[in-house]
């Protein structure tokens, strides 16, 4: 068997060999597709938003991969995939457009070279990351790269690691500049030497989302064999603390925020004992392995020539070892066609070390090339393709955003392709790459960026526009790591013109050899702020239809399609947007505004957009008062609020208390969501009334049980049509959707539902004849 990465446990053979099982059954229809995602997610295969197509993501320990394992991943890209390999900013890489009866042969293919995509999704311990020049870096400690390998090899063999409450991120930084983002990770290690002792100092309890988090300090050092017992003992704190009920409160960040660190280090030395007292299988860390000498060299030849000369200046990096360097290969977009990657593969047997390296950065690196061969590189990239030596004007890292991830609300790669054509021209030559995000979950790390982009939604002319909030001076560095801060808010559309104002005003205030992060602190972030204002405005949808749609996208932008699963922060942003709106209505007296502010609010819940008052007012019926989450009476607002608009009533005023109950029902409503976009609370129960036998007078009974929707609702109204106004009938309907559907009917067409009572095995619904 060729050589690999790290060594694949028989517990991950045995998973990969069952999973063809488990899609079978998917495509037989004997598992429904909830229990297959329960399956296939901690197997890293995701479902994308084109229905029918999956993504595959591929663990590379510390960003190692090596040039065989490189060509496989492409010939399946070709194979099975859309022929382009994604690096994301967990150095992974990705396949994209996978059907779902391809995949069992993916993870084979995969694994007949050392890879698997085990744990690449689900709440298990992700891929382990690394400094993208470990090994090589002359400012590390020492290489963490055979750290983050062997203890990939240590997880992996557990399968209780792949059902903890949430995902695990680990990463391992050679020095205190963080390169790999041990700062915010949920257990990161740096690298130090004591004493002639190789260690680390450990953080945990970082984290980026929406509600991100610096990690603590638990340990000042320890050395090097001891990450074993460290990373057992705070997963072990983490499974049994980790909140497995609210998936937004669940990463190991929370657990720290809840107990405080003080209590935190506490629970955790007292786990490290106890793993210490039971002792652990500590795997062989096999040093040396990866990352050998360069094979060979090609001839050196290096004329004066104007690209080469900026291509080595910005994409070039003295190794600590003598006379070698390890050279960037910029992706954009962190994508590389199939066979671009096959081509690089066999770079970097004949001039590099052997390896290629996916970084954070969405970027590959080729390593130990001898200085006396880059220009040949340099020929030889460029013919492979202008783009792997281009020079972009600026860097950016981007997650995938709404164009196929299911949380994304805004086309991210779209906007990072925007910017980059603007600033076409300008270079004010910072490494420092923006990062930008779909949606507040931070899989491009906004928050520790100098300049990071969110994407968001906000409604403006009673029309939804994508949005970025700017982040300035996040930073990632051992002791002096920062979260980035918001400076405002303004639309996708007006962000590639506002960062070239930025950008040609940073060449000039740039001093000599100032780095993009103290040129926010010192002048940047201010400026900044002054240009959010100027560009803030969103002009009128007659006026520039274009600030309402995405990048990339000819239809108005829209959340209506998310379901259950898919719910960003950034969804709850417009909910909450909605309910502080309708309560300013309510407050100034604009009750009619208020009604349709608050039905409006939780549509989006249930995929859905209606423009049109009528509609909105249509579709929360049918979903939140037939469904009966929210009580009957809402219908009277709503049909008062039709008849206003149509001149039919002339005010709402007498409806303004039930007009205030309504809104705090969807506000509560909203406050119970979860991360599935389901309530917490229970449907509206319908009160039984205590009426005496002289003032009640039941005229009829009707069964229904038996009788399934909508025909019993219509034998009740025609019943109903029978009696007078005031008196009582009773209908008999069976669980489920008949009792759930007819009273809320009823209700709808102005009956009054006085009680809903369970006799037995079926329902007495009483109601009194209102008109």
């Amino acid at each position: 068997m060729n050589k690999t990465t790290y060594r694949i446990h028989e517990t991950v053979v045995e998973d990969t060999h069952a999973f063809p099982r488990e899609v079978a059954k998917f495509l037989a229809g004997e598992a429904s597709p909830v229990a297959f995602r329960a399956v296939r997610v901690p197997m890293g295969i995701y479902e994308q938003r084109k229905s029918g197509t999956y993504m595959v993501r591929i663990r590379l320990a510390g960003g190692v991969c090596l040039p065989h394992q490189a060509k496989r991943v492409a010939e399946l890209a070709e194979e099975f995939g859309n022929g382009i390999v994604h690096i994301t900013t967990r150095q992974d890489m990705q396949l994209h457009d996978v059907l779902v009866q391809s995949t069992p042969v993916v993870l084979e293919r995969l694994l007949e070279v050392g890879l698997s995509p085990r744990g690449g999704g689900g709440n298990t311990t992700r891929n382990v990351t690394a400094c993208l020049l470990a090994g090589v870096c002359p400012d590390e400690a020492f290489d963490v790269t055979p750290y983050a390998i062997t203890l990939t090899e240590h997880l992996l063999a557990n399968r209780a690691n792949f059902n903890l409450p949430r995902k695990f991120k680990t990463a391992f930084s050679g020095c205190g500049k963080d390169c790999a983002l041990c700062s915010v990770a949920d257990l990161g290690f740096f690298a130090h030497t004591r004493e002639g002792v190789q260690g680390f100092s450990v953080y945990a309890g970082g984290g980026l989302g929406a509600h991100s988090a610096l990690g603590i300090e638990i340990e000042k050092f320890v050395p090097a064999p001891a990450i074993f017992e460290v990373t057992e003992a705070v997963k072990r704190l983490f499974d049994q603390h980790g909140d497995r009920v609210n998936r937004h409160q669940a990463r190991l960040r929370f657990v720290v925020e809840r107990m405080g660190p003080d209590e935190f280090r506490r629970l955790y030395r007292q786990e490290l004992a106890q793993v210490r007292r039971e002792g652990i299988s500590v795997p062989e860390i096999r040093v040396g392995e990866n990352g050998a000498a360069p094979a060979g060299s090609m001839p050196a030849d290096e004329p004066d020539d104007p690209g080469y000369r900026l291509w080595q200046a910005r994409h070039v990096f003295p190794q600590k070892q003598a006379g070698l360097c390890a050279v960037r290969i910029p992706l954009s977009l962190g994508d590389i066609r199939a066979r671009e990657l096959s081509a690089l593969a066999e770079l970097a047997v004949v001039v590099g070390d052997g390896a290629l390296r996916a970084t954070q950065d969405q970027d590959l690196y080729l390593r130990g090339v001898p200085g006396a061969s880059l220009y040949e590189l340099y020929r030889a990239l460029r013919e492979i393709d202008e783009r792997l030596i281009a020079i972009p004007s600026i860097r950016s890292v981007v997650c995938a955003g709404a164009s196929t991830c299911k949380l994304g609300l805004c086309l991210s790669r779209g906007l990072a392709q925007a910017v980059e054509a603007e600033l076409r021209g300008l270079d004010a030559a910072f490494d420092e790459p923006i990062r930008i995000n779909g949606c507040p979950n931070s899989c491009g790390r906004h928050p520790i960026a100098p300049i990071g982009l969110q994407g968001g939604a906000v409604r403006t002319n009673g029309r939804l526009v994508p949005v970025y909030s700017i982040m300035v001076g996040g930073r990632a560095a051992e002791g002096d790591a920062a979260l980035a801060r918001f400076v405002a808010k303004v639309p996708a559309k007006a962000v590639p013109a506002l960062l070239r104002e930025f950008w040609s005003a940073a060449a000039t205030n740039r001093q000599d050899g100032e780095t993009l992060d103290n040129l926010i602190d010192r002048w940047g972030a201010d400026y900044l702020r002054t240009l959010a204002a100027k560009y803030a405005h969103v002009p009128s949808y007659e006026e520039a239809p274009e600030f309402y749609r995405d990048f990339g996208c000819d239809e108005d932008f829209s959340l209506a399609g998310r379901g259950p699963g898919e719910c960003g922060a950034g969804v709850m942003d417009v909910i909450a947007l909605d309910i502080d709106e309708a309560k300013t209505a309510l407050a100034q007296n604009a009750l009619y505004d208020a009604v349709v502010m608050t039905t409006r609010a939780l549509l989006i819940t249930r995929g859905l957009e209606p423009k049109k008052d009528r509609e909105i007012f249509a579709a929360f019926s049918e979903h939140f008062i037939t469904s009966r989450w929210v009580g009957p009476r809402a219908q009277l607002v709503l049909d008062a609020a039709l008849d206003l608009r149509l001149g039919d009533r002339n005010t709402l005023d007498d409806l303004r208390d039930e007009i205030r109950a309504l809104l705090s029902r969807v506000e509560e409503l909203f406050r119970s969501l979860d991360s599935n976009l389901q309530f917490r609370v229970k449907p509206v129960e319908l009160p039984a009334v205590q009426e005496s036998a002289h003032s009640l007078r039941v005229a009829q009974e009707l069964d229904l049980r038996g009788v399934v929707c909508p025909m019993n609702f219509v034998r009740a109204k025609i019943q109903l049509e029978q009696i007078e106004t005031g008196q009582v009938l009773d209908v008999l309907l069976d669980d489920g959707e008949p009792v759930r559907n007819v009273p809320a009917s009823l209700a709808q067409q102005g009956q009054e539902v006085l009680s809903v009572a369970r006799e037995g095995g079926h329902f007495r619904v009483r109601v009194r004849k209102v008109e």
